[in-house]
């Protein structure tokens, strides 16, 4: 069955880059100076139920292409779901024929050869697919029995269960004689509970998730994390206003650390919307901080060799010892700025939120330590303004005092000035979530402003 499955990919995957390799070739013909053809395939299942019955069941089997021309330093760009001859070649016109209708633009163009990946690589990201509906449908459904059998009074209904798996291709090709593809999979499951106390309801989720699907976590594991999500929100007040000590979670920590990788994208940089402008080399976080990316993982979902227009990872920190290192750049930003991509174009890879030893805790160690203050665990609201660095969003999470947890809040918000309060990060926690590729723990930022009762 393996031996299949292998074969079955390889043979799809041989297929998707001869008709990336068919897209560039008929480019050039047509007239295109420059031509990048990138392919997008995925195929899989995902099952659902609700009160352990089966309500979905689907079946997906997606592909599309992507090209981009460039001629006379104009750029078009066209995609199609066929991939035949014909409707390649149509995309191909019609890329062109909006690339004539455009004004030349001199930082246009495909990466520069000497910077391209020379070497594909799965990073053991390819997994026998495991696809079977009747099994997807069992763990799902035991996932529901499994939260609900505890017994536990407040959990009034499942919002539903379900999992997921699925096999992801993608190939780059362009007319610097380069083509490249990988293949990953992932499996997936999980459910969300809703919860009551008096007249207030909420929601807590818990999943796994893993390339390989004996690597995903127990189904006793995932319906605990949705107990304790949801019943920790409940008998939520709304607290006074004033200025508070904040511990942000791991995954409030992870928006913070979004924002920041915002603020440093080379798109916003170069076009002076950024409030890290002419910020690079100088300290903008406490220097016992390193962000640290690391895309050449086996068997981390975030590894990649190429960034999206082929130019090679590589290990890099963001940010050393507090100190700027690099703006995100691909090609066009970097040339916009004068300088090398640093193969950006597309997202990121893993992200290690690094700290020294005397300045990282576990969060029931941060809690002891401050002794007051407020827990946030989830950020909501779009007040973030890049330009400025202005922050004003909604949050919840909960209330603790002489370090222990009190009572859950909400219906509060947390503004600062993102400058300062990354400068003011006092402490950063172990407790990363292994499940995504920004590894943060929590972080404890001082003395911030929250808007309440």
């Amino acid at each position: 069955m393996a031996q299949e499955f292998f074969a079955e990919i390889a043979a799809k995957r041989q297929e998707l880059e001869q008709a990336a390799q068919l897209a560039v070739q008929l480019a050039r013909q047509a007239g295109a100076d420059e031509c990048e053809a990138v392919i997008g395939a995925a195929r899989g299942i995902e099952v659902s139920t609700r009160h352990q019955s089966v309500e979905n069941v689907e079946f997906n089997q997606d592909r599309s292409l992507g090209v981009v021309v460039f001629k006379g330093k104009r750029r078009g760009s066209a995609s199609t779901t066929d991939l035949s001859p014909s409707s390649i070649a149509e995309s191909i016109n019609a890329a062109l024929g909006l690339a004539r209708d455009t004004d030349p633009d001199p930082y246009a163009g495909l990466c520069d050869k000497e910077l391209l990946c020379t070497k594909a690589d799965d990073f053991d990201l390819l997994q026998e697919l495991h696809a079977s509906p009747d099994e997807g449908i069992q763990m799902a459904a035991a996932t529901e029995e499994a939260a609900l059998s505890v017994g536990d009074k407040r959990i009034k209904d499942s919002d539903g269960a379900y999992f997921a798996s699925e096999v992801r291709t993608r190939v780059i090709a362009t007319s610097a004689d380069f083509c490249i593809s990988n293949v990953s999979t992932s499996h997936s499951f999980g459910l969300t509970l809703i919860g009551q106390e008096e007249d207030r309801m909420q929601r807590g989720s818990g999943f796994g998730l893993a390339c390989k699907y004996e690597d995903l976590p127990p189904i006793n594991t995932v319906a605990h994390e949705a107990l304790e999500r949801t019943c920790g929100r409940l008998g939520a007040f709304k607290p006074k206003s004033g200025r508070y000590n904040i511990i942000f979670t791991d995954n409030a920590a992870r928006s913070l650390w979004g924002h920041l990788k915002e603020a440093i994208s080379g798109y916003n940089i170069y076009l002076k919307s950024s409030f890290m402008c002419d910020k690079l080399g100088q300290q903008i976080l406490p220097d016992f901080i390193t962000l640290h990316e690391e895309p050449l993982l086996r068997g981390k979902l975030g590894s990649r060799c190429c960034d999206g227009e082929g130019a090679a990872c590589y290990a890099q920190d963001w940010v050393q010892a507090g100190v700027l290192q690099e703006y995100l750049l691909s090609s066009y930003t970097a040339r916009r700025l004068q300088m090398k991509t640093n193969a950006h174009s597309g997202g990121f890879a893993t992200l290690m939120v690094q700290s020294d030893a005397a300045h990282t805790r576990t969060l029931p160690e941060m809690m002891r330590e401050v002794g007051e203050g407020l827990v946030i665990d989830s950020l909501m609201g779009q007040g973030v303004d890049i330009v400025s660095g202005n922050y004003s969003r909604g949050a919840s999470g909960f209330y603790f005092k002489n370090g222990e947890r009190v009572q859950a809040v909400h219906e509060l918000t947390v503004a600062a000035d993102l400058k300062e309060l990354y400068a003011q990060i006092a402490l950063l926690g172990n407790d990363y979530d292994p499940r995504y590729k920004l590894l943060s723990g929590s972080i404890l930022v001082p003395d911030l402003t929250v808007s309440g009762a």
